[in-house]
């Protein structure tokens, strides 16, 4: 599928974020994910707008945390976090759109907040990873038509 991405996206591509306000953070390491992916997978380069044979565009809509499991105290022990982002590319004048998401658990420490975040952390990337994974093939199947 990557090779089918490739041609689709071309040989330089341009990554345009759309930052989740709320998870600042996450969202810059989601546009890092997806500049590795360009790179790593697509085998293009980045570019700059200008200059890019395809624009791809980020949207992180929406990260959700829910309780997935909880001590016999009713302390939240585990939760799963769902990203959705929109995906989009422009080329040669034609748009391409795509909504995709992808879950993670992770564990919550009641001693330690920090290992939380962390975790949390940790869960919206992999999360992320997933939608990216699908996106990636979406372009490719895209491109075969």
């Amino acid at each position: 599928m990557a090779y089918y991405a490739n041609k689709a996206l071309g040989d330089s591509v341009y990554v345009k974020l759309k930052v989740n306000l709320e998870n600042t953070e996450e969202s810059v390491a989601i546009k890092d994910l997806v500049n590795e992916a360009i790179v790593s997978r697509f085998h293009s380069h980045l570019d700059n707008e200008e200059n890019a044979s395809s624009i791809v565009t980020v949207d992180v809509k929406d990260v959700r945390d829910s309780i997935v499991a909880t001590n016999s105290q009713g302390f939240a022990t585990f939760y799963r976090v769902i990203v959705s982002i929109d995906f989009s590319f422009k080329k040669e004048g034609k748009n391409h759109e795509f909504s995709n998401s992808g879950y993670f658990d992770y564990a919550a420490s009641l001693n330690n907040p920090l290992a939380t975040y962390q975790n949390r952390q940790n869960a919206i990337l992999e999360a992320a990873k997933q939608s990216l994974d699908r996106f990636i093939s979406q372009v490719g199947y895209a491109a075969t038509f």
